[in-house]
């Protein structure tokens, strides 16, 4: 989303009364977007993504999670969980296109456990 003084240069040629009304409706918003805590397939609060969480493969080979969307997902966006004192950031690979049902990656971090937001 815009920042929201681009949104209202956006709303600038709409008549005085809907802008006003359009302003002030982003000017409430905007400011509270959150992506929600980190929970396994739990629908971030404000975007269409999901979180996931998993752990890495015991080796450096691939390994895959159900990621429960129901549709092909085309973006990971990892994510640190600052309520859990084992949340890190590890090295992932895709090893090949995730499909409607799992998620394939591979790392050279073992049986670490990561979250992820996928969209």
């Amino acid at each position: 989303m815009a920042s929201l003084g681009g949104l209202e240069v956006l709303l600038g040629g709409l008549e005085a009364g809907t802008k006003k009304v359009l302003t002030e409706v982003f000017r409430a918003l905007v400011p509270f977007l959150r992506f929600s805590p980190v929970e396994h397939q739990s629908k971030a609060e404000n975007f269409a993504a999901y979180h996931m969480t998993s752990t890495t493969a015991a080796s450096t080979g691939e390994f895959s999670f159900q990621h429960g969307l129901g549709r092909i997902p085309y973006l990971a966006i990892p994510t640190l969980d600052l309520t859990s004192s084992r949340s890190q950031i590890v090295s992932l690979e895709v090893t090949r296109p995730a499909d409607a049902q799992r998620i394939y990656l591979k790392s050279t971090s073992t049986s670490a456990p990561f979250s992820l937001l996928v969209e």
